[in-house]
């Protein structure tokens, strides 16, 4: 009985060629585009499943209420994680990670092997406890893993650069320097497995924190947070009563003492909005868009925006499906008749039809799976991933099995019920041609379709707006023709001169030496600050202290509001401040040029001068408080150009490099691109959100071409009475497209306040964001008006260009 559905389903499907096209083209884009979609999010949410024991690992992270915003922060201080192991018995072990990019070596680094005279440059660096092996259960392929990072100066490696630096030999016991400090040699003491790309972390370089100190008293200093702290908690702990007991006891025992000792106004006030929180290391990678960690991760809104393009594609390719089935419904009518009338049960006929929906489905998939391999490599460019299909997997086959039948039952399952359901009677009586002209499911079924297609248009026109503004709004510096040198690491008095003999090289305009600058990966120090004598007083503002150079702002473009700039030749820069209009306006100073701030844990500086605001992060942050102190921060030049000849500009910055640092790779970047990779990661959800909403546009097109052409076909007759009675081309071409055209109207009504309001979500994860104007659905409107027309009018005209002899021969 299969053999003989399957058999039959295959003839009627060469029989209807448009119809099966039309469905196996819908189906298969819209399966090519749910599998990459699919891997997408399998990837996503498998970060750190690997990890054994995953359940019972924590990464810490606070939450506090500071000027009536919450902040959440994963920094804690060095003492805080072998606090918490020695105080709570329900925390089997603790462990620190110092991971701050650029700070003490965290990051990136310049590096040596002993024995080598060549510095290469490597990223992936993070300091990291003993425990930190043991917690991961990171697996060591050479060395002892108790014991790897026990001792001072020691590093673990990963396999790959075990390769890249040693090929064959034991890297054991082999030493490497870092940014040419050969006082201080790094002994390999372990090699890792390289770490998976699922995983949050992903370095190469693990430096041992035994017996450092970075900061003198750093140790147990609890006002200074640069370390996360994980911590594995025994099976069955009560995670809520931990954080409970966690808050309650560090905050009083620890954090306010800390506090009063710093002299804090009203520390109790201050913590009183303070918490504790323990966040599943399973949850990292998707849950901590709004924690402070100093690093650019996924967001679980995107899984489910993605999952939501996944499902509206394949129902728009099963609309098709069903659309074009039931259009054709009087052209199966007298089979279904013919078959009844000589005994066929209706459970058979329910079974030819899905076999021919799942026979649509299995083709469809093939063709889904080939184009999917075959788009492979271009979607994990656009999405920065490294995806692969998971062909030897044991549920992978059994699960493309199980969306074929699923598939195929829900674009069948309509039909099949439909066109069993016709009386023979009235099929062979001829009723069944004219009644399918009732047309309420298809049309609701275009409506939801184009419905779909003009929120994918509205929110690619916003997405892409938004992005517009944001590479292009004022951002109060010039990174327009900035050059930043990176790994300048030299004694204070040579990278001064190597900055010197850079501003004699003709084009150069001026530099600077820092490595904070507001692009993404340069350096962050938050701080608290006070007005002098308020600090018991006032509540501690929190904000940003950077350390620059005299060049600092003249060479990025920003401009002083109020009073001078840093000098080599005034000696009392090193207690003054350079604060930004915010830091001002939150401190409450009108004048500030001749104020005295306070920095908490430090001393009193003098303001000689209020810069105007400019953004030192990312446009979906306000711009926070910010104070430029006049210290040597040497890993980062910034040179201003004003050149036409950039590449002869570049030789000659690198001649001088050579002369100061002749074993260093030359490595520059510039800074407009560092500023716009600030938005990788929203450009590349734009870039695919626009790709699916392309394919989805396409598809719902396909099944709109189609049912034309099925309309078209029922009307030929009419089509040609009307042509003899002396209707024109155009009358007829707008008799057979307004009906398609109501229904787009009737989806762009519909579909215009469910986009206005998605896309206003999504906005609000800006600060700085456009306002969704009218030309925005205007747009979509037409575009969606223009596409429907665009795909009716090829088939209206062919039909409206028909001999009305040969569509009347007949009668």
């Amino acid at each position: 009985m299969l053999r003989n559905y399957l058999k039959i389903a295959w003839r009627n499907l060469l029989r209807n060629k448009l119809f099966t096209a039309v469905n196996v083209s819908g189906l298969g884009l819209g399966v090519a585009a749910c599998l990459l979609i699919t891997l997408y999010i399998f990837h996503e949410t498998s970060y750190d499943q690997q990890v054994p024991n995953a359940e019972n690992i924590y990464r810490v992270y606070r939450s506090i209420t500071l000027d009536g915003e919450r902040n959440l922060n994963a920094h804690f201080s060095a003492n805080f994680a072998s606090t918490v192991e020695k105080n709570f018995p329900q925390i089997e072990k603790a462990a620190r990670l110092m991971e701050r990019p650029l700070f003490y070596g965290a990051g990136s680094n310049e590096i040596r092997i002993k024995g080598e005279s060549t510095q290469y440059h490597e990223e992936g660096f993070t300091y990291a406890d003993q425990a930190i092996l043991d917690i991961f259960s990171l697996p060591l392929v050479r060395g002892d893993v108790s014991s790897a990072l026990a001792e001072p100066h020691t590093v673990v490696i990963s396999e790959r650069k075990a390769e890249k630096y040693f090929k064959d030999k034991n890297p054991i016991g082999n030493s490497i320097y870092l940014n040419g400090n050969d006082s201080v040699p790094y002994r390999i003491s372990g090699v890792m497995k390289n770490m998976p790309s699922n995983s949050h972390l992903n370095y190469d370089f693990l430096l041992t924190l035994s017996g450092v100190e970075f900061d003198e008293g750093e140790q147990t200093r609890w006002l200074q947070s640069n370390y996360d702290s994980y911590i594995q908690v025994k099976p069955e702990t009560d995670i809520e009563e931990l954080e409970e007991k966690m808050t309650r006891d560090i905050l009083t025992n620890y954090m306010l003492p800390a506090l009063r000792q710093a002299k804090f106004a009203d520390p109790e006030t201050f913590l009183k909005s303070a918490a504790l929180h323990l966040q599943p290391l399973t949850d990292i990678h998707l849950y901590s868009s709004d924690i402070d960690d100093g690093h650019t991760r996924g967001d679980i809104r995107f899984i489910w925006l993605f999952g939501a393009a996944a499902l509206f594609i394949i129902l728009i390719a099963c609309v098709n499906f069903v659309n074009l089935s039931t259009a054709q419904s009087a052209n199966r009518a007298e089979e279904v008749g013919l078959r009844k009338v000589v005994g066929s049960e209706r459970g058979a006929l329910i079974g030819q039809f899905l076999a021919e929906s799942t026979l649509i489905t299995i083709v469809a998939f093939l063709l889904g799976i080939a184009l999917a391999a075959l788009l492979l490599p271009f979607f994990n460019t656009l999405s920065g991933r490294a995806l692969a299909f998971p062909w030897q997997t044991a549920w992978f086959g059994p699960a493309i099995i199980s969306s074929i039948l699923f598939v195929g039952l829900l674009a069948g399952m309509y039909p099949a019920f439909y066109l069993s359901g016709f009386n023979p009677v009235e099929v062979l009586k001829g009723k069944i041609r004219r009644g399918t002209r009732s047309t309420g499911l298809r049309s609701g079924l275009v409506v939801f379709q184009f419905a779909v297609s003009i929120m994918l248009i509205v929110g690619t026109l916003v997405i892409s707006t938004q992005m517009d503004y944001i590479l292009t709004q004022k951002v109060g510096f010039d990174r327009n023709q900035v050059i930043q040198l990176h790994g300048t690491n030299m004694p204070d008095e040579q990278v001064k001169t190597f900055k010197s003999e850079l501003k004699r090289i003709p084009g150069v305009v001026n530099a600077s030496i820092s490595d904070y600058l507001p692009i993404e990966g340069a350096k962050r120090n938050s701080n608290m600050f006070f007005n002098e004598g308020k600090e018991k007083i006032d509540a501690a503002l929190s904000g940003q202290a950077w350390a620059v150079d005299e060049d600092y702002l003249s060479t990025l473009g920003m401009k002083l509001v109020a009073g001078r700039n840093f000098s080599e030749q005034r000696p009392a820069n090193s207690r003054a401040v350079i604060i930004n209009q915010t830091m001002a306006q939150k401190l409450g100073l009108e004048n500030p040029v001749g104020k005295k701030l306070l920095r908490a844990g430090d001393a009193l500086y003098e303001i000689i001068g209020v810069m105007h605001d400019f953004h030192s992060q990312s446009l979906q942050n306000e711009i926070e408080p910010l104070a430029l102190f006049f210290t040597i921060s040497p890993t980062m030049i910034s040179v201003k150009a004003n050149t036409e000849d950039m590449p002869q500009l570049l030789k000659a910055m690198e001649a001088k490099w050579k002369d100061f640092s002749p074993n260093l790779v030359f490595r520059y970047t510039f800074m407009d691109q560092s500023y716009a990779r600030m938005y990788d990661n929203v450009q590349r959800v734009s870039r695919i959100f626009t790709s699916f909403a392309f394919l989805a546009i396409f598809i719902a097109c396909l099944g709109l071409f189609g049912l034309a052409t099925f309309t078209a076909q029922q009307r030929t007759k009419e089509i040609g009475v009307r042509k003899v009675l002396g209707a024109s081309v155009s009358s007829i071409v707008a008799l057979l497209s307004k009906d398609f055209l109501k229904l787009v109207l009737i989806a762009i009504v519909i579909a215009s306040p469910i986009a206005w309001w998605a896309m206003n979500r999504w906005l609000q994860d800006f600060a700085y964001k456009i306002d969704i104007e009218w030309w925005v659905f205007a747009v979509a409107g037409l575009l969606a008006v223009g596409i429907a027309l665009l795909t009716v009018s090829f088939q209206s005209i062919k039909a409206a260009l028909i001999n009305p002899v040969k569509s009347l021969r007949s009668e």
